[in-house]
């Protein structure tokens, strides 16, 4: 487990003051990275042996909305493997509070032919709490049925990360840019991310969107080479509600 403090900065949230839910992925995605680190596997350390963890889903509950300059304690910690799953939980405090919580599932892949590595093959060991906590169980798939055209997005340079592909952080301002958000009066409550297949340089996603329970569902189709990207669910909820 690592913990580490962090001060919300006026980038990371909407015109409202509400944290971006990329804001609170690239947190985690920093954070799961130093807590890697601490025990030994290093993304250096993996590189070198053709290993990468590649995220495959994501779920975030936001009680209480967090606004800029909100000072938030930020703990991460492996918590199960199941099969070839690792789930990785996160925990968000504001003034010792769990105001947010996140639940990710990995998988170790091998860099240059993204063939899955099993747990029992992993060289580092595997270092599971099992602890108790707001776990959010991810489903399988979201109900993207009746879903329409919502546009297009070319993936950029800007986009991508190390492991050159569309880094996990902007699949969620992805699905930002299309959903009917008040700039004044929302604030994002739930999001849950499915992975599909990952998006490099140039490949264009077509994007849908409609209402799904009290939410809004997306999904993306990368037509440039002609496979499902990724889903998503994102649920608002209002700041003075």
């Amino acid at each position: 487990m690592i913990e580490k403090t962090i001060a919300v900065a006026s980038f990371d949230v909407y015109p409202n003051s509400t944290i971006k839910p990329s804001a609170l992925q690239h947190y985690m995605q920093q954070l799961a990275r130093e807590d890697c680190d601490q025990m030994g596997y290093t993304y250096k350390v993996m590189r070198d042996i053709n290993m990468v963890f590649v995220m495959t889903k994501l779920g975030i509950s936001v009680e209480k909305p967090v606004s800029a300059y909100d000072v938030l304690t930020v703990k991460t910690y492996q918590n199960r493997v199941s099969g070839i799953t690792w789930e990785r939980e996160f925990e968000f405090y504001r003034n010792g509070e769990e105001i947010i919580h996140a639940t990710t599932q990995w998988v170790v892949v091998k860099y240059d032919t993204r063939q899955i590595v099993r747990p029992r093959d992993f060289p580092f060991g595997i270092n599971s709490l099992e602890k108790e906590c707001n776990h959010i169980p991810l489903p399988r798939n979201i109900d993207c049925t009746g879903c329409t055209e919502a546009g297009q997005r070319v993936v950029r340079l800007s986009d991508l990360d190390e492991n050159d592909h569309l880094n996990n952080c902007v699949y969620s301002d992805i699905s930002m840019d299309i959903i009917p958000y008040n700039r004044k009066e929302d604030f994002v409550k739930e999001v849950v991310i499915i992975f599909r297949q990952e998006a490099r340089i140039d490949e264009t996603l077509n994007l849908s969107l409609c209402e799904k329970e009290g939410g809004f569902a997306i999904s993306a189709y990368n037509s440039t080479a002609d496979k499902p990207c990724f889903e998503a669910k994102i649920t608002l909820g209002k700041i003075s509600g």
